[in-house]
Protein backbone atom coordinates (compact mmCIF):
# COMPACT_ATOMS: atom_id res chain seq x y z
CA UNK A 1 0.00 0.00 0.00
CA UNK A 2 1.42 3.39 -1.04
CA UNK A 3 1.62 6.05 1.64
CA UNK A 4 -0.70 8.32 -0.33
CA UNK A 5 -3.33 5.24 -0.17
CA UNK A 6 -2.41 4.90 2.94
CA UNK A 7 -3.73 8.63 3.76
CA UNK A 8 -6.41 8.20 2.46
CA UNK A 9 -8.20 5.07 4.08
CA UNK A 10 -7.25 6.67 7.17
CA UNK A 11 -9.03 9.91 6.15
CA UNK A 12 -12.13 7.74 5.50
CA UNK A 13 -12.36 5.63 8.92
CA UNK A 14 -11.65 8.52 11.40
CA UNK A 15 -14.55 9.32 13.70
CA UNK A 16 -14.76 12.85 13.61
CA UNK A 17 -15.17 14.23 17.22
CA UNK A 18 -14.43 17.50 19.27
CA UNK A 19 -11.68 16.82 21.13
CA UNK A 20 -9.82 14.33 18.83
CA UNK A 21 -8.97 12.13 21.78
CA UNK A 22 -9.63 8.09 19.80
CA UNK A 23 -8.03 9.87 16.42
CA UNK A 24 -4.72 11.16 17.95
CA UNK A 25 -3.84 7.80 19.53
CA UNK A 26 -4.14 6.23 16.18
CA UNK A 27 -2.29 8.65 14.57
CA UNK A 28 0.47 8.48 17.69
CA UNK A 29 0.83 5.14 17.05
CA UNK A 30 0.85 5.63 13.28
CA UNK A 31 3.70 7.89 13.54
CA UNK A 32 6.00 5.75 15.99
CA UNK A 33 5.60 3.49 13.52
CA UNK A 34 7.15 5.79 10.78
CA UNK A 35 4.00 5.02 8.67
CA UNK A 36 3.14 8.84 8.16
CA UNK A 37 5.07 12.05 9.82
CA UNK A 38 3.84 14.08 12.46
CA UNK A 39 2.81 17.11 10.07
CA UNK A 40 0.90 14.36 8.51
CA UNK A 41 -0.64 13.16 11.43
CA UNK A 42 -1.51 17.24 12.58
CA UNK A 43 -3.22 17.39 9.22
CA UNK A 44 -5.51 14.53 9.35
CA UNK A 45 -6.68 15.14 13.24
CA UNK A 46 -7.69 19.09 11.70
CA UNK A 47 -9.73 17.51 9.28
CA UNK A 48 -11.17 15.53 11.39
CA UNK A 49 -12.36 18.13 14.13
CA UNK A 50 -13.41 20.58 11.25
CA UNK A 51 -15.81 17.88 10.08
CA UNK A 52 -17.16 17.65 13.59
CA UNK A 53 -17.55 21.28 13.63
CA UNK A 54 -19.46 21.25 10.16
CA UNK A 55 -22.11 18.18 11.04
CA UNK A 56 -22.72 19.77 14.51
CA UNK A 57 -23.32 23.83 13.52
CA UNK A 58 -27.33 22.65 13.59
CA UNK A 59 -26.96 21.52 17.08
CA UNK A 60 -25.00 24.50 18.50
CA UNK A 61 -27.51 26.39 17.57
CA UNK A 62 -30.30 25.03 19.00
CA UNK A 63 -31.31 24.60 22.71
CA UNK A 64 -33.97 21.62 22.50
CA UNK A 65 -36.65 20.02 20.34
CA UNK A 66 -39.81 18.96 21.68
CA UNK A 67 -42.69 17.53 19.73
CA UNK A 68 -46.57 17.15 21.52
CA UNK A 69 -49.61 16.70 19.97
CA UNK A 70 -53.55 15.62 21.41
CA UNK A 71 -56.51 13.46 20.21
CA UNK A 72 -60.39 14.16 21.69
CA UNK A 73 -63.15 11.87 20.96
CA UNK A 74 -66.16 13.69 21.70
CA UNK A 75 -70.37 12.77 21.32
CA UNK A 76 -72.25 16.26 21.40
CA UNK A 77 -75.77 17.09 21.81
CA UNK A 78 -77.43 19.98 21.03
CA UNK A 79 -81.59 20.28 21.88
CA UNK A 80 -83.98 22.68 21.66
CA UNK A 81 -87.31 23.26 23.83
CA UNK A 82 -90.26 20.82 22.47
CA UNK A 83 -92.27 23.99 22.27
CA UNK A 84 -89.78 24.83 19.28
CA UNK A 85 -89.99 21.58 17.54
CA UNK A 86 -87.57 19.90 19.45
CA UNK A 87 -84.97 20.66 17.10
CA UNK A 88 -82.30 17.82 17.75
CA UNK A 89 -78.39 17.41 16.86
CA UNK A 90 -76.54 14.10 17.66
CA UNK A 91 -72.91 14.10 16.54
CA UNK A 92 -69.74 12.59 16.83
CA UNK A 93 -66.81 14.46 16.65
CA UNK A 94 -63.00 14.56 16.75
CA UNK A 95 -60.17 16.58 17.31
CA UNK A 96 -56.20 15.63 16.76
CA UNK A 97 -53.34 18.33 17.06
CA UNK A 98 -49.98 17.64 16.67
CA UNK A 99 -47.07 20.28 16.30
CA UNK A 100 -43.68 20.80 18.04
CA UNK A 101 -41.48 23.80 19.30
CA UNK A 102 -37.47 24.45 18.46
CA UNK A 103 -35.80 26.18 21.19
CA UNK A 104 -32.41 28.22 19.89
CA UNK A 105 -29.86 29.35 21.98
CA UNK A 106 -29.56 32.44 20.79
CA UNK A 107 -32.96 33.90 22.24
CA UNK A 108 -35.29 32.50 19.47
CA UNK A 109 -37.95 30.23 19.26
CA UNK A 110 -39.91 28.72 16.43
CA UNK A 111 -43.14 26.39 16.45
CA UNK A 112 -45.20 24.83 14.35
CA UNK A 113 -48.86 22.82 14.84
CA UNK A 114 -51.30 20.67 12.73
CA UNK A 115 -55.10 20.27 13.16
CA UNK A 116 -58.19 18.84 11.65
CA UNK A 117 -60.69 21.34 11.36
CA UNK A 118 -62.04 23.10 8.11
CA UNK A 119 -59.54 24.83 6.09
CA UNK A 120 -61.78 26.79 3.51
CA UNK A 121 -63.15 30.57 3.91
CA UNK A 122 -66.03 29.22 5.07
CA UNK A 123 -65.26 27.33 7.86
CA UNK A 124 -65.57 28.54 11.39
CA UNK A 125 -62.29 29.96 12.42
CA UNK A 126 -62.86 29.07 16.30
CA UNK A 127 -63.60 25.00 15.64
CA UNK A 128 -61.13 22.37 15.27
CA UNK A 129 -63.57 19.45 15.29
CA UNK A 130 -64.07 17.09 12.73
CA UNK A 131 -67.52 15.44 12.33
CA UNK A 132 -67.38 12.03 11.83
CA UNK A 133 -69.52 12.12 8.16
CA UNK A 134 -68.93 11.75 4.42
CA UNK A 135 -68.95 8.52 4.14
CA UNK A 136 -65.03 7.68 5.47
CA UNK A 137 -63.81 9.82 3.18
CA UNK A 138 -60.47 11.97 4.25
CA UNK A 139 -61.10 14.98 6.14
CA UNK A 140 -59.01 18.15 6.38
CA UNK A 141 -55.78 18.68 8.29
CA UNK A 142 -53.91 21.72 7.88
CA UNK A 143 -51.40 24.28 9.28
CA UNK A 144 -53.18 25.85 12.51
CA UNK A 145 -49.58 26.94 13.79
CA UNK A 146 -46.43 28.55 12.23
CA UNK A 147 -44.30 31.01 14.13
CA UNK A 148 -41.11 32.51 15.03
CA UNK A 149 -40.73 34.39 18.85
CA UNK A 150 -37.79 35.97 20.08
CA UNK A 151 -37.11 36.75 24.13
CA UNK A 152 -34.78 39.32 25.48
CA UNK A 153 -34.05 36.95 28.38
CA UNK A 154 -33.10 34.11 26.25
CA UNK A 155 -30.54 35.03 24.58
CA UNK A 156 -28.00 33.11 26.33
CA UNK A 157 -29.86 29.69 28.31
CA UNK A 158 -27.53 27.32 30.53
CA UNK A 159 -28.22 23.91 30.27
CA UNK A 160 -31.82 23.38 31.37
CA UNK A 161 -32.91 26.24 31.60
CA UNK A 162 -36.16 26.89 29.15
CA UNK A 163 -37.17 29.83 26.97
CA UNK A 164 -39.40 32.06 28.63
CA UNK A 165 -41.46 35.30 28.03
CA UNK A 166 -41.69 36.16 31.70
CA UNK A 167 -39.66 38.96 31.99
CA UNK A 168 -38.14 41.27 29.49
CA UNK A 169 -38.90 42.19 25.62
CA UNK A 170 -41.05 39.30 23.62
CA UNK A 171 -41.60 39.24 20.17
CA UNK A 172 -44.41 36.63 17.83
CA UNK A 173 -44.76 36.74 14.62
CA UNK A 174 -46.76 34.07 12.20
CA UNK A 175 -49.58 31.98 12.72
CA UNK A 176 -49.09 32.46 16.25
CA UNK A 177 -50.77 30.17 19.56
CA UNK A 178 -53.94 31.06 21.14
CA UNK A 179 -53.88 34.71 23.09
CA UNK A 180 -54.45 32.95 25.99
CA UNK A 181 -51.15 30.68 25.79
CA UNK A 182 -48.85 34.10 25.21
CA UNK A 183 -48.94 36.07 28.21
CA UNK A 184 -52.72 38.05 28.01
CA UNK A 185 -55.13 37.35 30.03
CA UNK A 186 -58.23 36.74 28.74
CA UNK A 187 -61.72 34.85 28.64
CA UNK A 188 -62.46 31.41 26.59
CA UNK A 189 -65.57 33.06 26.52
CA UNK A 190 -64.52 36.39 24.62
CA UNK A 191 -61.49 34.54 22.56
CA UNK A 192 -61.68 31.17 21.37
CA UNK A 193 -59.17 29.26 22.70
CA UNK A 194 -58.75 27.21 19.34
CA UNK A 195 -58.24 30.90 17.04
CA UNK A 196 -54.55 31.31 16.07
CA UNK A 197 -55.04 34.82 15.11
CA UNK A 198 -51.43 35.40 12.23
CA UNK A 199 -49.99 38.85 12.59
CA UNK A 200 -47.48 40.27 15.40
CA UNK A 201 -47.22 40.52 18.96
CA UNK A 202 -44.65 42.64 21.40
CA UNK A 203 -44.42 42.15 24.93
CA UNK A 204 -42.68 43.75 27.97
CA UNK A 205 -43.03 41.69 30.98
CA UNK A 206 -41.08 42.89 34.75
CA UNK A 207 -40.90 40.28 37.56
CA UNK A 208 -41.21 41.14 41.44
CA UNK A 209 -43.46 41.83 43.83
CA UNK A 210 -45.89 43.40 41.78
CA UNK A 211 -45.22 41.84 37.85
CA UNK A 212 -46.10 44.38 35.52
CA UNK A 213 -47.14 43.25 31.78
CA UNK A 214 -47.36 45.10 28.48
CA UNK A 215 -48.91 43.79 25.38
CA UNK A 216 -49.63 44.95 21.88
CA UNK A 217 -50.52 42.80 18.72
CA UNK A 218 -51.31 43.44 14.82
CA UNK A 219 -53.39 41.25 13.43
CA UNK A 220 -54.10 40.32 9.17
CA UNK A 221 -57.55 39.34 9.01
CA UNK A 222 -57.41 39.75 5.45
CA UNK A 223 -53.98 40.80 4.17
CA UNK A 224 -53.71 40.84 0.81
CA UNK A 225 -55.29 43.75 -1.41
CA UNK A 226 -55.46 42.00 -4.80
CA UNK A 227 -58.52 44.41 -6.28
CA UNK A 228 -60.96 46.96 -6.32
CA UNK A 229 -63.17 44.95 -4.29
CA UNK A 230 -60.46 43.73 -1.58
CA UNK A 231 -59.25 45.59 1.27
CA UNK A 232 -56.79 45.12 3.73
CA UNK A 233 -58.39 44.20 7.08
CA UNK A 234 -56.80 44.70 10.39
CA UNK A 235 -57.42 44.32 14.35
CA UNK A 236 -55.20 45.84 16.64
CA UNK A 237 -55.39 45.04 20.53
CA UNK A 238 -53.70 45.78 23.84
CA UNK A 239 -53.86 44.83 27.71
CA UNK A 240 -52.18 45.74 30.59
CA UNK A 241 -51.95 43.03 33.13
CA UNK A 242 -50.82 42.48 36.93
CA UNK A 243 -50.43 39.78 39.52
CA UNK A 244 -50.86 40.37 43.02
CA UNK A 245 -49.62 37.84 45.65
CA UNK A 246 -51.23 38.51 49.07
CA UNK A 247 -49.65 35.63 50.28
CA UNK A 248 -48.48 31.59 49.15
CA UNK A 249 -52.14 30.66 48.60
CA UNK A 250 -53.80 33.90 47.65
CA UNK A 251 -53.28 35.68 44.00
CA UNK A 252 -55.22 38.08 41.97
CA UNK A 253 -54.36 38.16 38.72
CA UNK A 254 -56.04 40.96 36.57
CA UNK A 255 -56.04 42.54 32.83
CA UNK A 256 -57.27 45.77 31.24
CA UNK A 257 -57.57 45.93 27.59
CA UNK A 258 -58.98 46.47 24.16
CA UNK A 259 -59.11 45.64 20.58
CA UNK A 260 -60.52 47.23 17.30
CA UNK A 261 -62.01 45.31 14.36
CA UNK A 262 -61.61 47.19 10.90
CA UNK A 263 -65.16 48.40 9.96
CA UNK A 264 -64.94 47.71 6.66
CA UNK A 265 -64.50 44.32 7.57
CA UNK A 266 -68.26 44.08 9.24
CA UNK A 267 -70.26 43.56 6.64
CA UNK A 268 -72.81 41.00 5.52
CA UNK A 269 -76.52 40.94 5.68
CA UNK A 270 -77.89 41.38 9.25
CA UNK A 271 -74.76 40.14 11.01
CA UNK A 272 -71.24 41.11 11.58
CA UNK A 273 -68.86 38.99 9.57
CA UNK A 274 -66.09 37.97 7.26
CA UNK A 275 -67.32 36.40 4.64
CA UNK A 276 -68.55 33.37 6.37
CA UNK A 277 -72.00 32.37 8.28
CA UNK A 278 -70.19 30.74 10.82
CA UNK A 279 -71.01 32.62 13.85
CA UNK A 280 -74.30 35.14 14.52
CA UNK A 281 -75.29 37.71 16.98
CA UNK A 282 -74.21 41.20 15.54
CA UNK A 283 -76.23 43.65 14.02
CA UNK A 284 -75.20 45.17 10.85
CA UNK A 285 -72.84 48.67 10.27
CA UNK A 286 -71.83 48.60 13.66
CA UNK A 287 -68.11 48.61 14.32
CA UNK A 288 -66.53 46.36 17.37
CA UNK A 289 -63.89 48.00 19.73
CA UNK A 290 -64.84 46.25 22.83
CA UNK A 291 -63.38 47.24 26.49
CA UNK A 292 -62.52 44.38 28.33
CA UNK A 293 -61.36 44.00 32.30
CA UNK A 294 -60.52 40.25 33.26
CA UNK A 295 -59.85 39.04 36.64
CA UNK A 296 -59.19 35.85 38.31
CA UNK A 297 -58.74 35.03 42.39
CA UNK A 298 -56.72 32.02 43.17
CA UNK A 299 -57.29 30.38 46.56
CA UNK A 300 -55.22 28.19 46.73
CA UNK A 301 -55.25 26.78 50.79
CA UNK A 302 -59.03 26.15 50.51
CA UNK A 303 -59.20 22.17 50.02
CA UNK A 304 -57.64 21.35 46.29
CA UNK A 305 -57.78 24.97 45.19
CA UNK A 306 -60.70 27.73 44.36
CA UNK A 307 -60.91 30.13 41.29
CA UNK A 308 -63.31 32.89 41.44
CA UNK A 309 -63.26 34.75 37.59
CA UNK A 310 -65.05 37.65 35.49
CA UNK A 311 -64.67 39.04 32.39
CA UNK A 312 -66.83 42.19 31.34
CA UNK A 313 -66.82 43.94 28.42
CA UNK A 314 -68.59 46.90 26.80
CA UNK A 315 -68.34 48.00 23.13
CA UNK A 316 -67.17 51.47 22.64
CA UNK A 317 -68.35 51.81 18.87
CA UNK A 318 -71.69 50.93 19.79
CA UNK A 319 -74.57 53.40 19.88
CA UNK A 320 -77.12 51.02 20.95
CA UNK A 321 -78.29 49.66 23.98
CA UNK A 322 -77.19 46.06 23.62
CA UNK A 323 -73.68 46.83 23.77
CA UNK A 324 -72.28 44.82 27.50
CA UNK A 325 -71.60 41.15 28.14
CA UNK A 326 -70.03 39.64 31.04
CA UNK A 327 -68.80 36.20 32.29
CA UNK A 328 -68.43 34.71 36.33
CA UNK A 329 -67.59 31.64 37.44
CA UNK A 330 -65.79 29.39 40.41
CA UNK A 331 -63.63 26.71 39.84
CA UNK A 332 -62.80 24.05 42.68
CA UNK A 333 -59.71 21.55 41.95
CA UNK A 334 -57.37 21.24 38.70
CA UNK A 335 -57.14 18.12 36.76
CA UNK A 336 -53.62 17.92 35.78
CA UNK A 337 -51.96 15.31 37.01
CA UNK A 338 -53.27 11.27 37.48
CA UNK A 339 -56.49 10.73 40.16
CA UNK A 340 -57.11 14.50 40.35
CA UNK A 341 -60.40 16.01 39.23
CA UNK A 342 -61.75 19.68 38.91
CA UNK A 343 -65.42 21.35 38.28
CA UNK A 344 -66.73 24.56 37.63
CA UNK A 345 -69.96 26.45 37.12
CA UNK A 346 -70.24 29.38 34.73
CA UNK A 347 -72.62 32.34 33.70
CA UNK A 348 -72.92 34.44 30.69
CA UNK A 349 -74.66 37.10 29.32
CA UNK A 350 -73.42 38.57 26.34
CA UNK A 351 -75.67 41.32 24.22
CA UNK A 352 -75.66 41.53 19.93
CA UNK A 353 -72.87 43.89 20.07
CA UNK A 354 -71.00 43.67 22.82
CA UNK A 355 -67.98 42.29 20.96
CA UNK A 356 -67.25 40.69 17.60
CA UNK A 357 -68.71 37.61 16.93
CA UNK A 358 -66.52 35.98 14.95
CA UNK A 359 -64.19 35.40 18.00
CA UNK A 360 -65.95 34.60 20.63
CA UNK A 361 -66.65 31.00 22.08
CA UNK A 362 -68.14 28.65 19.64
CA UNK A 363 -69.41 26.00 21.85
CA UNK A 364 -71.68 28.56 23.38
CA UNK A 365 -74.92 29.37 21.73
CA UNK A 366 -78.68 29.28 21.65
CA UNK A 367 -81.89 28.71 18.91
CA UNK A 368 -83.31 32.44 18.43
CA UNK A 369 -79.87 33.78 18.57
CA UNK A 370 -79.44 32.96 15.15
CA UNK A 371 -80.67 36.60 13.30
CA UNK A 372 -83.44 36.13 15.18
CA UNK A 373 -84.99 32.95 13.47
CA UNK A 374 -86.11 30.47 16.49
CA UNK A 375 -85.43 27.47 15.01
CA UNK A 376 -81.43 28.74 14.13
CA UNK A 377 -78.68 27.55 16.31
CA UNK A 378 -76.15 29.89 16.43
CA UNK A 379 -72.97 30.76 18.64
CA UNK A 380 -71.75 33.93 19.10
CA UNK A 381 -73.02 37.07 20.75
CA UNK A 382 -76.90 37.79 22.10
CA UNK A 383 -76.82 34.70 24.25
CA UNK A 384 -77.12 33.92 27.76
CA UNK A 385 -76.78 31.14 30.27
CA UNK A 386 -74.79 28.68 32.42
CA UNK A 387 -72.28 26.27 31.93
CA UNK A 388 -71.48 23.32 34.45
CA UNK A 389 -68.41 21.01 33.81
CA UNK A 390 -66.58 18.59 35.53
CA UNK A 391 -62.99 16.89 34.75
CA UNK A 392 -61.18 13.79 35.63
CA UNK A 393 -57.88 12.64 34.88
CA UNK A 394 -57.84 8.81 34.55
CA UNK A 395 -53.90 9.19 34.15
CA UNK A 396 -51.50 11.97 33.78
CA UNK A 397 -52.05 11.95 29.59
CA UNK A 398 -55.74 10.44 29.98
CA UNK A 399 -58.79 12.98 30.77
CA UNK A 400 -62.50 12.54 30.69
CA UNK A 401 -65.12 15.89 30.88
CA UNK A 402 -68.50 15.92 31.19
CA UNK A 403 -70.09 19.59 30.10
CA UNK A 404 -73.06 20.62 30.26
CA UNK A 405 -74.67 24.20 28.39
CA UNK A 406 -78.33 25.53 28.98
CA UNK A 407 -78.64 28.91 27.49
CA UNK A 408 -80.93 30.92 25.47
CA UNK A 409 -80.82 33.81 23.26
CA UNK A 410 -80.34 37.20 25.10
CA UNK A 411 -82.71 39.60 23.36
CA UNK A 412 -85.74 36.57 24.47
CA UNK A 413 -86.30 36.50 20.74
CA UNK A 414 -86.70 32.71 22.13
CA UNK A 415 -87.58 32.56 25.43
CA UNK A 416 -86.95 28.50 25.58
CA UNK A 417 -84.30 27.14 26.93
CA UNK A 418 -81.72 25.19 25.13
CA UNK A 419 -79.39 22.36 26.14
CA UNK A 420 -75.97 20.90 25.02
CA UNK A 421 -74.17 18.03 26.11
CA UNK A 422 -70.39 17.24 25.05
CA UNK A 423 -69.06 13.87 26.86
CA UNK A 424 -64.73 14.48 25.95
CA UNK A 425 -62.15 11.82 26.38
CA UNK A 426 -58.66 13.48 25.50
CA UNK A 427 -55.31 11.53 24.93
CA UNK A 428 -52.10 13.82 25.35
CA UNK A 429 -48.49 12.69 24.00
Amino acid sequence: MTKALCLGVLAGVMVPNAEGGDNRALLDKLVEKGIITQEEADDLLKESQNEFAGKNAMSTALGGITLKGDLRLRYDHTKDSDSEGSATNDRWRYRFRFGGEAQMKNGFKTGFRFATGGNDASSDIGSTNQTMDKGFGRDDFGVDQAYVSWNSESADLSPGKEWSMDEGFTIFGGKNPNWSKRGWNVSKAFFDSDITPEGFETHYATEGTLPLGLHFGAYFINGENSGASEDIVNMYMAQVTSAISFNETTKLDVGLGMYSVDDEALSGSGHGKIGKEARVGNSSGIGYSPLFLDGKLGLKGIGNGVSLYTTYFNNQESQASKDTGYVAGIKYGSAKKAGTWEAKIEHRSIEADAAWEGLMHSDFGAFGAAGGSATGFGSGTNVEGYIVQGKYNLYENVQFALTWLHTESEDGTDGDDNNRFQADIIFKF
